[in-house]
């Protein structure tokens, strides 16, 4: 059982790894991180190059975070349907308590039989008031599975997100998680090596060895998915935005935005602060528009009672037209923010909120091109 960091760079030579020992020996590889760390890959291709890196590479589960809900529960339900692997998480529920991914694996390991489990920690995010969303606790989520598991499997694991706190959980082994009972499994921090563990014929016992990966020759097939996919995102990223007629400043690209979004009423509201726009510079091309804005992912759209309102904010924007003070009692408003908005702000998130379908670099790229042509 190969165990690694979510590095897409690295992965050819992890996969070179891996199937030298597949040649001689069943095996499967588990993914701890988060794949979508990479910021412009994400928002760039919305998900599709991590999976098909991560499909082409052979792995067999990667623990699926809370941070994957900022694509949205629809992209996400493609995403986990669409990789070739196990997208593990057994505490993030939809609204009729199905896991959002795959609660658990089991896969026959030489004469035994292992499953493994995944598990988000975190708690805290706003991500889990996504209308749709329910998070189960960790202990409730991994005593369901493992009880499941034990059923079907001779040895049993749960796989956490990294840097985790079990409680004592009824696992033989854990990934990423200390506190528990069980064997710890973790990926190496020698860039050089790559940690492996052996588990005994009768399934009773986890060995660790670590496998010198500095000499391998980067897994050829993988590498050539990996060059596409750079190649790709590199070629989007560099298209052109048309620059402005006049020279921008943060305060005329935040205003144009804002506009931009309430005028193809998106919603009827904006809720932003001084940090909505990170270091300026003028987004020329699709790449610094991305690295430009603090939140690239989707937008939030939050259902208010217009009755609310009046103490909301005053960063608050309202469509042309619309005063806080003229809002229809008794209705609600759709007012847009960021989900890194949210983080800074979680209780307005509380009642719930719903993602744009499409991504925000998207609408704001179209914003400003249709903004040249005034």
């Amino acid at each position: 059982m190969f165990v690694t960091d979510a590095r897409l760079d690295r992965f050819p030579v992890y996969a070179a790894a891996v199937r030298a020992r597949q040649a001689v020996s069943p095996t499967l590889w588990l993914v701890t991180g988060d794949p979508f760390a990479d910021n412009v890959l994400q928002a760039v291709s919305d998900g599709a190059a991590q999976v098909s890196i991560l499909s082409r590479a052979g792995v067999d589960a990667v623990v699926l975070t809370p941070e994957w809900l900022s694509f949205g529960l629809p992209r996400l339900t493609e995403i986990v349907a669409k990789g070739r692997y196990y997208s593990l998480s057994a505490s993030l529920l939809d609204e009729s308590g199905q896991t959002i991914g795959h609660p658990f694996m089991v896969r026959k390991s030489g004469p035994s039989i292992l499953a493994v489990a995944g598990i988000a920690m975190d708690s805290g995010t706003v991500l889990k008031h996504i209308s749709g969303v329910r998070y189960a606790t960790p202990d409730l989520a991994v005593g369901k599975a493992v009880a499941l598991m034990r059923q079907r499997a001779d040895l049993v694991g749960i796989m956490a997100e990294p840097h985790s706190s079990g409680l004592m959980w009824r696992a033989d082994f854990t990934v990423n998680t200390s506190g528990s009972n069980g064997f710890e499994v973790n990926p190496s921090r020698d860039t050089t090596r790559i940690n492996c563990y052996d588990i005994s014929p009768d399934a009773g016992r986890l060995t660790r060895t670590t496998v010198s990966i500095g000499e391998l020759k980067p897994d050829s097939s993988v590498a050539r998915v990996l060059d596409s996919v750079m190649a790709g995102t590199d070629s989007l990223a560099a298209g052109i935005i048309v620059p402005p007629a006049v020279p921008w400043d943060p305060e005329r690209l935040t205003g144009a935005l804002i506009q931009g979004v309430l005028a193809a009423k998106l919603a009827d509201g904006f809720l932003c602060d001084s940090l909505f726009i990170s270091d300026f510079r003028a987004p020329d091309n699709v790449g610094a528009l991305v690295a430009l804005l603090r939140d690239a992912g989707r937008l939030a759209i939050l259902t208010v009672p217009n009755d609310a309102l009046s103490v909301w904010p005053q960063e608050l924007v309202l469509r042309s037209g619309l005063s806080r003070s003229r809002l229809p009692r008794g209705q609600s408003s759709r007012i847009a923010t960021t989900v890194e908005y949210l983080q800074r702000h979680p209780d307005l998130a509380k009642p719930g909120f719903e993602l744009s379908a499409r991504p925000f670099w998207t609408i704001c790229r179209d914003i400003l091109e249709s903004r040249q042509g005034k």
